[in-house]
């Protein structure tokens, strides 16, 4: 029985080096030798001339190659399930994860490698006034858990620090490569900004997501402020800036944007007409609108009707095109539909003309400028400082399909929540959210503060129960009004989120400090940590083989122990104490009630199911090794201990 340790494999994050160096390996095997890639060998396959650094076109700063490594380092850190600041736990497809976003990127390579279709982040502008998170490369988690407990502000990258772009970019740069993980291979990245580093993060998504990739900037409109303080400070003059963007980038080519429409200014009487068939035509060149058949050359509905079109058109031309425009002639009149739409003159040729009416819409280009960028959700009274606009991220996100991932790690006033329920509420999609936000204090004197929010992570929990809670009362009042019932709706719609918090993980490390041997030894018997449930180890266990997080799970009793099952019986936990062979005989028959029922075979029986128990579960080492043999004559070989 295998024990899993804190530096065993299973219990960090994906180990992306060596994921790297297997799929370059299955691409060119004579490069990797003894696990070490010969670059040398790589760049005769690739047919490269070597240039110095000085001479190739790249984008470098001061950290670049630690920022980089920063993004390749395992993560052994875990995610704390929150039920008590849940909204339906137990349902709910959705997630918010406190915790600095980098470690959290780290902890779900696993769970949500390839799952996330869209991704829309807000990150800091680098105005030199807001927060910017210096990451301490020597070990982030630590650093981020002694920080999160400050009741104060973390920091601002001012101009004075020396390194004002490069400490926005080590930010940047190891999370956009952890991100681009998560896309799926038709997935793509949001990412808004301003003109303070718009330069440089297109250059940094040329690199990670390949120049190839880049799709779109969208220009969008900022409320009018006075100018900014990096230019006033200067006393330097400039406009007022009125714009801001958002870069979009793809996985892939396979990337494909469903089209938008906008409202535009609607003038009724501003149709046109068009010739949709002519005498000199072939009759396989008609369009079906007027009711022909092709292959006879016959109208399908009478050509009568078009005659009268004609009539009634000349009707208005002589009598009422003075007084009333065509659409009221036609209300006026009750014309039917079909004369409406088939033609309503002649034209050259003897062709047969229609009437376009004019569209109230138009197809949206990269100019968003009818949207402002930042705007207070009124419905949803919170002390907000400068929130994203909720229609804009509704307008985001028909841009791809209503069954997808969507993910936002940097939440701030989760107006990404708010936009997802809104618009499944409205187009009955099945999207998903994953928020992430760093528990970042609010200011001393800030109303949000004065409201009783200690933190910005606060305050998006808070939005999102109560928009989930306005949602569905406003769809109740609409299908009271329809004459539909709410209850009898065949979807219901998900309102909820798991929360989740970053930590350090459930088990103990190993002090190798003479001054506490005593305590590492006792850790060493009592690997768990004491302040830990059993649900903690329960999540840590699936992050860490590589389950999502809203995977549901099936609780049962067996021989007096509680035991957890998931995914059909894939894998099956038990972190009771006092572990007894009978529990091992519960379990076998637990996963033979509850397994495909393809899957007969022992040896496929060993693949397809995996059992966790805690090391220290059990009295003694016969008890251990009798629940493994018992496991074992029922063909489950899969069994570790933690």
């Amino acid at each position: 029985m295998e024990k899993i340790t804190l530096n065993h494999p299973n219990s960090q994050s994906i180990d992306l080096i060596a994921q790297h160096i297997s799929q370059l390996s299955q691409l060119f095997p004579e490069v990797i030798k003894e696990g070490k890639v010969d670059f040398e060998a790589l760049q005769d396959l690739l047919g490269n001339y070597i240039d110095t650094p000085e001479e190739r076109f790249q984008l470098n700063w001061a950290g670049k190659v630690q920022a980089r490594r920063e993004a390749q380092k395992r993560s052994a850190g875990t995610l704390r399930p929150c039920p008590e600041e849940s909204v339906d736990w137990d349902t709910t497809d959705n997630l918010y994860i406190e915790g600095d976003n980098l470690e959290v990127l780290k902890l779900l390579q696993k769970s949500y490698y390839k799952k996330v279709r869209m991704i829309y982040i807000d990150p800091p502008y680098n105005t030199g006034n807001e927060f910017v998170y210096k990451d301490d490369y020597s070990d982030n988690l630590t650093n981020y858990l002694e920080l999160s407990g400050q009741d104060s502000s973390l920091g601002t990258n001012t101009e004075s620090d020396g390194r004002y772009h490069s400490n926005w970019l080590n930010m940047m740069y190891p999370r956009l490569k952890l991100a681009r993980n998560l896309l799926t291979d038709d997935g793509a990245i949001f990412i808004s900004i301003d003109d303070n580093e718009l330069a440089n993060l297109r250059k940094v998504c040329d690199e990670v997501f390949g120049e190839e990739n880049f799709r779109n900037i969208l220009l969008t409109r900022r409320r009018i402020k006075s100018l900014n303080s990096q230019f006033a400070d200067k006393g330097l003059q400039t406009m007022n800036v009125g714009f801001e963007y958002i870069l979009v980038y793809s996985k892939s080519v396979a990337f494909t944007m469903n089209a938008l429409r906008m409202k535009k200014n609607f003038v009724p009487d501003k149709g046109r007409w068009d010739v949709f068939w002519s005498n000199a035509d072939r009759p396989t060149m008609r369009y079906d609108i007027l009711g022909f058949t092709p292959e006879s050359g016959q109208w399908r509905n009478s050509k009568e009707k078009a005659d009268i079109a004609v009539a009634n058109y000349q009707e208005y031309n002589n009598n009422y095109s003075d007084k009333i425009s065509l659409e009221e002639y036609w209300e006026k009149t009750g014309i039917d539909d079909f004369i409406r739409r088939i033609p309503n003159g002649v034209g050259k040729n003897g062709g047969v003309q229609h009437w376009i009416a004019p569209s109230d819409t138009s197809l949206r280009t990269s100019n968003w400028t009818d949207i402002e960028v930042s705007q207070i959700a009124k419905e949803i009274d919170l002390p907000f400082e400068n929130p994203k606009s909720k229609q804009l991220m509704t307008e985001l996100l028909q841009i791809t399909d209503n069954n997808v991932i969507v993910l936002d790690f940097f939440s701030g006033s989760a107006t990404t929540a708010h936009a997802v329920i809104q618009l499944n509420a409205e187009d009955g999609g099945n999207r998903k959210f994953i928020l992430v936000q760093l528990p970042e204090a609010t200011p001393e004197d800030s109303e949000a503060r004065k409201a009783g929010y200690k933190t910005i992570a606060e305050i998006g929990k808070e939005r999102i129960r109560r928009a989930g809670k306005k949602i569905v009362e406003e769809l109740k009042a609409k299908q009271a009004k329809d004459g539909a019932l709410f209850a009898e709706e065949q979807k219901k719609l998900d309102i909820g989120f798991k929360v989740f918090k970053l930590d350090s993980s459930n088990i103990n490390t190993w002090d190798s400090s003479p001054s506490n041997l005593e305590g590492a030894l006792y850790n060493s018997v009592q690997n768990i940590k004491s302040d830990r449930t059993e649900h903690d180890l329960l999540y840590e266990i699936l992050l860490k083989y590589g389950i999502d997080l809203v995977q549901p799970i099936n609780e049962h009793v067996l021989a007096g122990k509680k035991v957890y099952e998931i995914g059909a019986g894939a894998l099956i936990v038990c972190m009771a104490d006092h572990v007894k062979p009978e529990v091992a005989e519960a379990i076998a028959q637990l996963w033979k009630e509850v397994k495909p029922t393809a899957i007969d075979e022992p040896s496929k029986a060993a693949i397809n199911c995996r059992v966790v128990f805690k090391d220290n579960g059990f009295d003694d080492n016969n008890d251990k090794t009798n629940v493994l043999q018992i496991l074992k004559q029922h063909g489950i070989d899969n069994v570790v201990t933690i």
